[in-house]
């Protein structure tokens, strides 16, 4: 029986901005019973915008300008799907994306920033910061690994061009010629501090050009750019542009029907809520605040941060918006530092200026504590389940929920998600859904059938479906079989009606996505109500072929593996919030990854052993594998590929539930030459979900088979040879 207070409101948040961090902590600190929030951002990393010109300097590393959302997410319980939006429907209350389905919404925020305005030519754009760093990261080195001078210009010449221009001084060397280039310096500031910014760049040789940028044509003869300005016939020319100039807002706004100003902005009012769309709240550079409208200023985000917090909690429970809290007010005047990328800034407050290492000082102590906010993040707690009034009239007539087939879910929204999922089609498939079973024809001499199914290990419906499907087929793969239909049990979560429905059509398409493109049809299946996300898939198959086996291994075969150890200790990390955004994607894109490509080329080169790495680990299936063919085995720890930082990870005591169980196998093996702690070992016996294939190919076929595998973007290694039933050895 269930009884605790299901999810009744989706608060959906679009970005990962500088307001939108604050509201995952107050959320995280104070949550609200029966709403679930979700996190939808392209990245898993929110660069803080006041910090990048101290990364450029060198005064930070990437790893401290960025806010890792993933443990901000877990903080929170909040799910976090990393992808691109490309519409909203404000009045079907739905977002929609290229590549995924649509997402609904009770209440949405909006907080993804600003991009460049376009300009002719192919500079580079400082927003947004996500596709900025990493072409910053680029231009830096192959400036570094140059041996003649370069030029750079700088295009927009407010407080951000310039700041980036004295960044670019203190990281380039000195014969790097650097313009800045705007019609108006620092534009918005008073005169003093103009006076000191053209002190600071006659200091730093830095040139600035009053002027616009009237066109950018190639410079073959140099491989640069010719910058021809307006005012005149001069020119100036440059091995890389990068533009600060104006602003707008997301291309994919536009075709939103909510009320925008000209350049695209979400116009809101002072509770930082549409002016048109009351359920849904923008705030930062994608906002305008209607009468009081400020710079596309990073401090105006986190000074909205903490109102937009409150008025979601508010609104998402159905309660009115007229506390005075609730109003943004953003202030008129703030003091602006503008850093000189030498231990100095510029304080500028109205008409006043001056510059010192003090101000640099509070600069860093500001920017800094910000950022302890999302570091070293508490645990938090499970939430007493006390539900807001406003809500308490959306729960199920009945909390205790019944089993058997009582737990199933309601017939109405099945019968919809089913038929908004693509048409199951497959020449071997008679009856289908609908019928109490399923009539399925094989032509092939041999029918294979195996099951599988876990709790969600994501956070992210759609890909879990996506990846208990590669998981499942790949009990198929491994007998050197197709797949040809599947069947499906399904639990979700008591939720509101709505929500159920969504969670159920998230799952169902990244499983359906992922079976379709192996030409596997969905023959049936069964759902129910349970405690959390779970999905089982029972998959058929045929071989018209010899069919693979474990036990085809022979003294002499080298054992190769062909995606990298690690997603067990990976996963368990995240749920502890202790795995950066970089890692997570690595785990989670070879989880993604489907294994039949590789068997086609496994057979084709002489397979004789085939199986998939899964629970028990690369050693405890290796053990399989010897066991049935009575043979050993040399392995090569420093060969086995591994997820980067997956080794760090084990350092820090963090391990599968199941890993104990697995290390058992090890003590079936001598080690030559490798220390009992090395974190590798804790990696052979790793459980691993959606694994690489584990297979034995005689020598000669190896390096062949290696290249292909490789070419089709699997980490293919050669980890050691099988040898006399005498010797099991790890090296």
């Amino acid at each position: 029986m269930q009884s605790q207070i299901p999810a009744l409101r989706d608060l959906v948040l679009i970005g990962g901005g500088h307001s939108h961090v604050q509201v995952l902590k107050k959320f995280a600190m104070n949550p609200v019973a029966g709403v679930r929030i979700t996190l939808v951002s392209e990245s898993g990393l929110s660069p803080y915008s006041g910090m990048l010109p101290g990364y450029i300097s060198g005064a930070y590393s990437e790893k401290d300008i960025n806010i890792a959302l993933g443990p901000l997410c877990v903080l929170a319980n909040a799910r976090l799907i990393c992808a691109k939006v490309v519409g909203i429907d404000p009045l079907g209350n739905t977002i929609s994306f290229a590549d995924r389905p649509s997402l609904r919404f009770d209440i949405l925020s909006v907080n993804c920033g600003a991009e460049q305005t376009p300009i002719t030519g192919s500079g580079i754009r400082v927003k947004p910061l996500n596709k900025f760093i990493p072409e910053w990261s680029e231009v830096k080195k192959a400036y570094s690994d140059a041996t003649s001078a370069h030029s750079i210009a700088v295009i927009g010449a407010g407080a951000g061009g310039a700041e980036l221009a004295l960044a670019f001084r203190a990281s380039l060397s000195v014969q790097t010629l650097i313009y800045l280039v705007g019609p108006r310096l620092l534009p918005g500031h008073g005169g003093a501090a103009v006076r000191q910014l053209k002190a600071v760049f006659a200091e730093k040789k830095i040139h600035y050009v009053e002027d616009h940028v009237a066109s950018e044509e190639p410079n073959p003869a140099l491989k640069g750019v010719d910058l021809k300005l307006r005012a005149g016939a001069q020119s100036i020319y440059a091995d890389q542009v990068f533009w600060v100039t104006d602003v707008r807002a997301p291309q994919w706004l536009k075709t939103a029907s909510i009320d925008q100003d000209e350049r695209g902005f979400l116009r809101v009012d002072d509770r930082l809520r549409s002016v048109s769309h009351p359920h849904i709240f923008a705030a930062g550079d994608v906002a305008h605040l209607v009468d009081q409208e400020r710079p596309k200023a990073g401090v105006y985000a986190v000074r909205a941060g903490p109102v937009l917090a409150d008025n979601l909690a508010l609104a998402v429970q159905g309660l009115g918006l007229e506390g005075a809290r609730s109003r943004f007010r953003p202030q008129r005047y703030h003091l602006n530092l503008i850093g000189c990328g030498d231990g100095t800034a510029i304080a500028s407050w109205g008409p006043l200026a001056t510059r010192g290492r003090i101000w640099w000082r509070l600069k860093r102590r500001i920017d800094e504590q910000f950022m302890s906010r999302f570091s070293d993040l508490p645990v938090m707690q499970p939430p007493a389940h006390v539900l807001p009034s406003a809500l308490a009239q959306d729960l199920p007539d009945d909390l205790m929920r019944c089993g058997g087939c009582g737990a199933k879910l309601a017939a109405d929204p099945l019968r919809r998600v089913l038929a908004r999922l693509p048409a199951q089609v497959s020449v071997n498939l008679k009856l289908g859904i609908g019928d109490d079973a399923a009539e399925v024809v094989n032509t092939g001499a041999t029918t294979l059938a195996t099951v599988d199914g876990f709790r969600s290990m994501v956070s992210d419906p759609y890909l879990f479906g996506r990846i208990a499907a590669h998981h499942s087929l790949n009990d198929i793969f491994a007998m050197a079989a197709k797949p040809s239909a599947a069947l499906a049990f399904v639990t979700v979560p008591l939720m509101a009606e709505a929500m159920m429905e969504d969670e159920l059509f998230q799952l169902m398409s990244g499983l359906v996505d992922v079976l379709n493109a192996h030409d596997v049809v969905l023959a049936g299946g069964h759902s129910a109500e349970g405690a959390e996300l779970n999905l089982g898939l029972t998959v058929l198959g045929a071989s018209s072929g010899k069919v693979s086996t474990k036990s085809a291994a022979q003294i002499g075969h080298g054992v190769i593996l062909t995606k990298p150890l690690g997603t067990g200790v990976v996963l368990a990390g995240d749920m502890r919030g202790q795995v950066d955004s970089k890692l997570s994607s690595a785990c989670l894109a070879s989880m993604d990854q489907s294994n039949w490509p590789s068997i086609e080329v496994l057979v084709a080169h002489k397979v004789g052993a085939l199986t998939d790495v899964t629970g028990f680990g690369l050693a405890g299936h290796l053990g399989e594998i010897l066991r049935g063919a009575g043979c050993g085995v040399k392995l090569r720890l420093a060969n086995v590929p591994m997820l980067p930082g997956a080794e760090d990870l084990v350092r820090q005591g963090i391990a599968s539930s199941l890993q104990n169980a697995n290390a058992l196998v090890l003590q079936d093996y001598t080690l030559v030459g490798i220390d009992a702690t090395h974190p590798g070992l804790q990696l052979l016996v790793d459980p691993q979900t959606s694994g690489g294939m584990l297979a034995t190919l005689p020598q000669e076929q190896i390096a062949s088979c290696l290249e292909q595998l490789n070419i089709l973007g699997y980490q293919a290694v050669q980890i050691g040879e099988i040898c006399a039933p005498s010797v099991m050895e790890i090296h």
